[in-house]
């Protein structure tokens, strides 16, 4: 077909009815024969044909081309007009929207620094009384309730890790997490993480071990965080794996980067379910007869503190399997 101004307008026939140029009986003619030319392989635009047919003159059909053109450019105009405002409604709607959400995270985060804040003084003082009660010099008490007060000491202690995960989780969020580098020799610093859990890996006969080179590896990262990631990893690893499995700590090399990763035998987690195990104050097992509590923030923490370090946590995972979390810091070389 060849390419004239009629291809631009729909419904050419349906068009010149609507002006009076045409009688629906000779657009009726007109597709007949449209048709009939079609099986015999020409190919005629029906504006050719209602000419040929002398149903319409080519000055009438061309003006009224013309004028449904102009129709549509003017309708075309109007949609993009009010598209455009669309877009700019949705957009300022968005704008609101993002802002009211950033100020809701902030005020979050606000509070939670607050409140974590607020609940270290009464904290301490429990704390230094179970102390005091527990050292037995001016207060004697009995086996029974030294029993008791270690049991408080021990939730004291737990409760004062939450309230500093909760600080630092909150800095993390507003951009002030602090990270003072230095060269760590990460074997030592991975036998220190491990030497902390054995006690409680030993309660449920998990095999926890490093596997790490013979030769020392130096990497630079802030101790104190990357201490707090290793044990978060392996805190979780001995929560999540049954009785009677193993945990391993491993240190590689790749490259320029040393390699960090967790692995467990555990319950392992659907792999779909990657992402939302970074989310803060979120479980894959929200239900109230969850069998492991948590707030929620370890491993958003870990992703954070980690970012914040140049580097990133990823995971894998399968039901029943187990998993493993690693991450890369930069290893230190001699120029350095």
């Amino acid at each position: 077909m060849p390419l004239t101004p009629e291809i631009l307008v729909p419904r050419l026939g349906e068009a010149l009815i609507s002006e009076n140029l045409l009688r629906p009986d000779q657009l009726e003619l007109a597709l007949d024969r449209q048709k009939l030319e079609r099986a015999a392989g020409n190919s005629i635009p029906i504006g050719q044909l209602l000419v040929d047919m002398g149903f319409i003159s080519r000055d009438d059909l061309d003006q009224a081309i013309t004028r449904q053109i102009l129709k549509l450019q003017s309708a075309l105009q109007e949609a993009n007009k009010n598209l455009e405002l669309r877009v700019q409604q949705r957009t300022e709607e968005l704008e609101v929207a993002y802002k009211k959400l950033s100020e809701l995270d902030e005020l979050k985060s606000n509070f939670i620094a607050n409140v974590s804040h607020e609940l270290r003084t009464p904290l301490t003082h429990i704390q230094g009384y179970i102390d005091l009660f527990l050292s037995g010099k001016d207060y004697p008490i009995t086996d029974e309730v030294k029993q008791g007060l270690l049991v408080m000491q021990h939730s004291a202690d737990r409760l004062n890790r939450l309230i500093n995960d909760l600080i630092m989780f909150s800095a993390a969020e507003v951009g002030s997490l602090k990270i003072s580098k230095s060269n760590l020799k990460i074997k030592h610093l991975a036998e220190k993480c491990i030497q902390i859990y054995q006690a409680s890996a030993k309660t449920k006969d998990i095999s926890l071990e490093v596997v790490a080179p013979e030769d020392e590896i130096e990497i630079s990262a802030d101790e104190d965080r990357i201490i707090w990631v290793i044990n978060q990893l392996l805190d979780n690893a001995i929560k999540y794996t049954e009785n009677g499995g193993h945990v391993i700590l491993a240190i590689e090399k790749d490259a320029d980067d040393a390699v960090i990763s967790v692995e467990d035998n555990g319950v392992g987690f659907d792999p779909g379910q990657i992402n939302e195990i970074y989310e803060p104050f979120h479980q894959l097992d929200g239900s109230s007869k969850r069998k492991v509590g948590g707030t929620g923030i370890g491993l958003a923490l870990v992703s954070r503190i980690l970012d914040a370090h140049g580097s990133s946590i990823s995971a894998s995972s399968q039901p029943g399997k187990g998993s493993r979390f690693e991450f890369h810091l930069p290893i230190v070389t001699k120029k350095d």
